[in-house]
């Protein structure tokens, strides 16, 4: 998936990330890349990845 700079700061903005000129380059590279490899995984499994249930998020600051 090829990723503008424009889509890498939408997406950084929607978590509230500032990411500075001079890196918004390697970041959206960076950025592809995982994208592609996420799809080639998806392609590579389909639909063994929807039978297993997601891991909830855990955050290290939150009292359990």
């Amino acid at each position: 998936m090829k990723l503008t700079h424009e889509d890498v700061r939408t997406l950084a903005h929607a978590v509230r990330l500032d990411i500075p000129d001079e890196d918004i380059e390697n970041v959206t590279l960076r950025l592809s890349a995982l994208f592609d490899a996420m799809q080639a995984i998806e392609a590579e499994l389909g639909a063994a990845l929807d039978a297993v249930d997601p891991v909830p998020p855990v955050y290290p600051h939150e009292d359990f």
